[in-house]
């Protein structure tokens, strides 16, 4: 049978014959490297024997001693230990890696299936194999692989903290996430968080000496943060509006006869509200930050509403 012709993928720097000599070159390199790979598995099991069910205890410690005398790292050696164990010799496929052997070590069927690839894959790759286990390739390709290496990267609060405040100082980022409604209302609810435990923390530090009992302390947090007799006008007609509005809404709201309504007074209302919380936003911004500047996108929400149809 006629060996397959190989065929450079890069017009003008490799002859067909350079480019198959190299790739013949790397298979072996890489099928030693696999065996070498096996056989120091297969070593740690013939100097420590897996014991079924995880009854392997004091394999750590001998293992670790090893693997400093021959200059390893332990956990490098310990992986190379479960793949053995996970694909027996009589088990495992010539000619592909032992990464594709690892990225195929936890499914179930991997002895045919290493064998017989899923339809869609034409030949396992490393990452190919990893995708189809359900683990993060190294080179993520679809959207949802590339939003798995982003949650593993940012796995921590801090980091991932960091990512978003760079992130959405990108316009065009910022404009898209705040088109969620979804979004919007988590930003909204963690910033009312945070001035609620602003206003517990100014409490606090406001009554630390305070030597009433407890009793007394949890009315007096339930009472208004303002003094309604020194507040200025302006505050106290935010406060008014605000409590007017609530008011009014608990008061309508059980009444309502949704089933009545049309898809164009849905569209209406839901315009409406948009155009109120984009309001109270601003407003917001206002208040704690001081700076009144309305960008267009706000202008026009005010103005117009989202719906125009």
């Amino acid at each position: 049978m006629s060996a397959t012709k190989i065929t450079s993928p890069f017009p003008k720097q490799f002859t067909d014959r350079q480019w198959a000599r190299y790739i013949k070159q790397g298979r072996e390199m890489v099928e030693e490297e696999t065996r070498i790979q096996f056989r120091l598995g297969d070593l740690t099991l013939k100097m420590v024997p897996s014991v079924p069910n995880g009854g392997n205890r004091g394999v750590f410690i001998v293992l670790d001693r090893y693997a400093d005398e021959i200059g390893i790292n332990v956990h490098t050696l310990l992986g190379y230990r479960h793949v053995a164990i996970a694909w027996p010799p009589d088990k495992r496929a010539d000619g592909l890696s032992w990464s594709i052997h690892k990225a195929l070590d936890a499914m179930n069927d991997r002895f045919d299936l290493i064998h017989n690839p899923p339809r869609g894959i034409a030949q396992w790759t490393e990452d190919k194999a990893l995708s189809h286990a359900g683990r993060l390739p190294h080179r993520p390709l679809t959207k949802a692989e590339k939003l798995d290496r982003v949650r593993v990267l940012l796995d921590q609060d801090e980091n991932a903290a960091e990512a978003v405040s760079e992130l959405i100082r990108r316009p065009d980022v910022a404009h898209r996430i705040m088109g969620d409604q979804s979004n919007q209302r988590i930003l909204y609810r963690a910033h009312h968080e945070q001035r609620l435990e602003a206003a517990e923390a100014r409490f606090a530090a406001a009554h630390e000496h305070d030597e009433a009992d407890e009793p007394t302390r949890q009315v007096r947090r339930r009472e208004s943060a303002v003094d309604y007799t020194r507040a200025s006008s302006e505050v106290l007609e935010l406060i008014g509006v605000g409590t007017s509005f609530l008011v009014e809404m608990q008061r309508l709201i059980p009444g309502l006869h949704v089933a009545e309504f049309t898809d164009r007074e849905v569209r209406a209302v839901l315009d409406n509200h948009r155009r109120i919380r984009a309001a109270l936003d601003w407003c917001d911004t206002v208040v704690t930050t001081g700076e009144k500047t309305m960008d267009e996108e706000l202008a026009r929400i005010l103005d117009e509403g989202d719906d125009q149809s």
